[in-house]
């Protein structure tokens, strides 16, 4: 092999691991992207529950909630998203509406810890 050979594999090898790299970096930015979205969104949910707790079902309280549960039902994962629809059909503070808050709670837990 002449030098022009080698210099053309060790070339092509290069080319190969920037671009495998880019594609592996891009992935991972958008995975974390995604991570941080629904954490948000969890999070300023449960947040949202606990003013609505302490404000007594007020209107604005119920508004807020109504927004975190909109966020997090366009970046939830999809048994998050089907405990969100169970949730809402519950009346607040029935027996149900605890259960179905349990469940929620730890499908949460569980699509953050499997990102």
């Amino acid at each position: 092999m002449d030098w022009v050979s080698y210099l053309t594999v060790f070339g092509a090898g290069s080319l190969l691991t920037a671009l495998v790299q880019i594609i592996l970096n891009n992935r991972a930015i958008s995975r974390r992207r995604q991570y941080d979205e629904r954490k948000e969104a969890y999070i300023g949910l449960l947040e949202a529950w606990v003013r609505q707790e302490n404000e007594s079902f007020t209107d604005e309280s119920s508004r807020d909630v109504g927004h975190w549960v909109l966020r997090s039902e366009l970046v939830a994962s999809a048994p998050v998203f089907d405990f969100l629809q169970k949730w809402k059909n519950t009346e607040p503070g029935s027996a149900e509406r605890i259960d179905a808050t349990d469940c929620l709670k730890q499908a949460m837990r569980d699509d953050l810890r499997s990102m």
